[in-house]
Formats: structure tokens, C-alpha cells, sequence
């Protein structure tokens, strides 16, 4: 009877087998000499799709064991993705792990970072079924808070961003330090940060007492802010870092977070604001990484001006606020409408002269007449 390697039975190390796939599926683009290699791995995707729950473990199976036997064939380097390439893991899959690389090279800081991803890469993979990729994105680095603040000319800094289900996740820890990497990727499969409301914000801080929740760093978003969403991925790793000991929170204003917003006095966006024991400190610094937002949360809000905890608006008060807002947002619109007024008031006044001019004349040939 011949032997069929996909055929073996399955044992203990069946669970390493969809693990083995997966980084046998993005080494063959690093194995490749042609250009397009990435194709490559694409049709190994597409070939596992296809295949019935049994036999893509029997096939993972002898992967995992060709690859035993061939040690270096793990490569040194991560897969290669274009900005397009991503943007597509990142809706099929629901872990990506992805390195940004400063320069096209990946040279200092990135090499540091894509050796120790490397390290851990199949145990990442195994946790997690997750791809681990490496890409030079300036549009991508952007959105995820990977642009050198302070430059004349945007530049990329080396970093890792952890994809959960489309929200990402900054990691700010060592650079050479494997085993904690790995610890905050499987610590963090979800998000830390709560999101916040006018229903249940208090009620979740307990802002006003400061008595039973512990200290909240908060978030204050609206609709249309860049340097909103370029923050997010800083503020998951504060929270990831802070899990079980403080609270990271995002209030949205223009979901159902208006009446918080206004009764905070929340003018800028994006604004942090830190609730403690009953009083409120405002972030006013001009950096915006993890590290010192951290400090801010642990020691660095005593040097904050503490304000506080300010009683919810009247409903009248909330909505002139409101109105208060909108004009200040939208000074285009009012511009128009101030002129708008003004042309039509000069239109006005323009038909009220002509008519006085013309009532004496009026008069006049009356008499004649007469």
C-alpha cells in the first residue's frame, strides 16, 4: 500500500500544523527569486481554502513536518506587503501583526524589531493564526501614529501596530525583548479601552466621587478628526499597558457623546483628560506617545492644573452650548449666511430709496393734473 504523507494520522502536533502553513505561506514569497512572488502565497491560501476541515489538517500536518526538516526554511526576514496587499489582509484576516519600516532597507530600529518578530513568529502564529508581515507605508504609518513629529519632511518611525479585528494596537515596549512581545500580542487580543457615552459615563467613572472605579484617561473624539484616529493606536497600547490597574476611555461627540463633551468644556479635538479622586487634570503637551501619556497617568498630571468635576449642563444650557459649537465649527456656513444677509438688506434698503425718489414726482404730476 503506498504511503500518502497527507494521509497520517493526527496527533499532538496537528496543532502546529495551520501554524506551519501559514509561515510556510509567507516565507515562499522570501524563497522566491522571481518578482511577484507574493502571487505565490496567495495561491497557497487559495489551495488551503479549498480543502475540507480533515484534509487541510492532514496537509498542514506534512507541511509542519517538511519544515522540521528544514530549519532555514523559516527565512530571515518577514513577507514584504505593498499598501494595497495590506489594506486587504487587514479585512480577510482578523489578527495581522504588521512591522513599519522607516526605509525600504529596514535597517536599525526595524531590523532590531523584525528579528525579535521573527523569533516568535511561529508562536505568534500558532496562538493566534495571524499574519506577520512587514511593510514602508508612509499613508499607513500616518493613520496609525508612525509619523516623526516636529519634521519639516514626514517620516516614518520603525514600529509594530497589532491589528485586532480592524482596531490597532501600538506596541511601545523593548525592541529586543521577544518573550514580551509575544506576552502583550496574547494579553491583548481585545481591546482595553471602553467606550464611553452620555448614558453611562458616569455611572461607569463615577466621575463626580471618584470613590469606586479608579483613575480614567479619556479620550474626547468627534466625527472628521485625522488626528483622531492617528491617536488610537496610541492610546490601545496606554490601555494595553495599563490593564487591570488604571482605565482608558473614548468619548465620541458625535455619536452619543455630545452632552459629556460639552458638560467637560471639550472645545479641541483630540482632547485627553484625566478623572482622579474627584478632580479632573487636562493633557496639554505637545507629545502624544505612549510613554508620556503613561507618566501623565501614574505621576505627570500633578503638574496639571486640577480642576473640578463640573455638574451636568441644563438641558437649555446644553443646547445653547450646542448651537455655540456648531457656529464656531462651521464658519463657512455662517460667513455665507452673514452674507447672504447683508446682500439682502442692501437690496432692501436699495428699493426703499427708490421709492422715496419716486413719490415726490408722483405728487407733483398729481397737482398738475388738477
Amino acid at each position: 500500500m503506498a504511503c500518502d504523507p497527507l494521509m497520517a494520522e493526527e496527533g499532538t502536533v496537528v496543532s502546529s500544523g495551520y501554524s506551519a502553513f501559514i509561515i510556510l505561506r509567507q516565507t515562499l514569497s522570501e524563497m522566491a527569486p522571481i518578482a511577484g512572488s507574493t502571487s505565490v502565497s496567495r495561491l497557497a491560501s487559495q489551495l488551503m481554502s479549498t480543502m475540507s476541515g480533515s484534509r487541510r489538517k492532514q496537509l498542514s500536518l506534512f507541511l509542519f513536518a517538511f519544515l522540521l526538516g528544514f530549519p532555514g526554511a523559516l527565512g530571515s526576514s518577514l513577507e514584504v506587503m505593498e499598501e494595497d496587499e495590506i489594506k486587504q489582509l487587514l479585512v480577510d484576516e482578523k489578527y495581522v501583526v504588521i512591522l513599519f519600516s522607516d526605509t525600504p532597507e529596514c535597517t536599525g530600529k526595524c531590523k532590531d524589531l523584525e528579528d525579535t518578530l521573527i523569533a516568535v513568529r511561529e508562536d505568534i502564529v500558532e496562538s493566534l493564526n495571524a499574519w506577520v508581515v512587514r511593510t514602508h507605508s508612509p499613508a499607513l504609518a500616518k493613520q496609525y501614529g508612525l509619523i516623526a513629529a516636529g519634521e519639516e519632511k514626514p517620516k516614518i518611525e520603525a514600529g509594530i501596530v497589532f491589528v485586532r479585528s480592524g482596531i490597532p494596537m501600538l506596541y511601545n515596549g523593548p525592541a529586543d525583548d521577544d518573550e514580551f512581545l509575544l506576552h502583550m500580542f496574547v494579553s491583548n487580543l481585545d481591546s482595553a479601552v471602553k467606550s464611553l457615552g452620555d448614558s453611562n459615563f458616569e455611572h461607569e467613572t463615577q466621575a463626580s466621587t471618584g470613590a469606586t472605579t479608579g483613575d480614567w484617561l479619556v479620550l474626547f473624539t468627534r466625527a472628521g478628526c485625522e488626528r483622531c484616529t492617528h491617536l488610537r493606536a496610541t492610546v490601545e497600547a496606554v490601555a494595553a499597558s495599563m490593564r487591570n490597574r488604571k482605565n482608558v476611555a473614548i468619548v465620541d461627540r458625535d455619536t452619543d457623546g455630545g452632552q459629556t463633551t460639552r458638560r467637560f468644556g471639550v472645545k479641541d479635538f483630540p482632547s485627553l483628560v484625566l478623572f482622579r479622586l474627584g478632580r479632573l487634570y487636562r493633557y496639554d503637551l505637545p507629545i502624544l506617545d505612549a510613554k508620556t501619556l503613561e507618566a501623565f497617568m501614574t505621576d505627570g498630571f500633578r503638574n496639571a492644573r486640577a480642576e473640578e468635576i463640573p455638574h451636568p449642563k441644563t438641558p437649555f444650557d446644553d443646547f445653547t452650548e450646542q448651537c455655540a459649537d456648531w457656529l464656531r465649527e462651521n464658519p463657512s456656513i455662517v460667513n455665507a449666511v452673514l452674507f447672504a444677509g447683508a446682500g439682502l438688506m442692501l437690496v432692501v434698503l436699495m428699493a426703499a430709496a427708490g421709492f422715496k425718489k419716486s413719490s415726490p414726482a408722483t405728487k407733483k404730476e398729481s397737482k398738475k393734473k388738477k
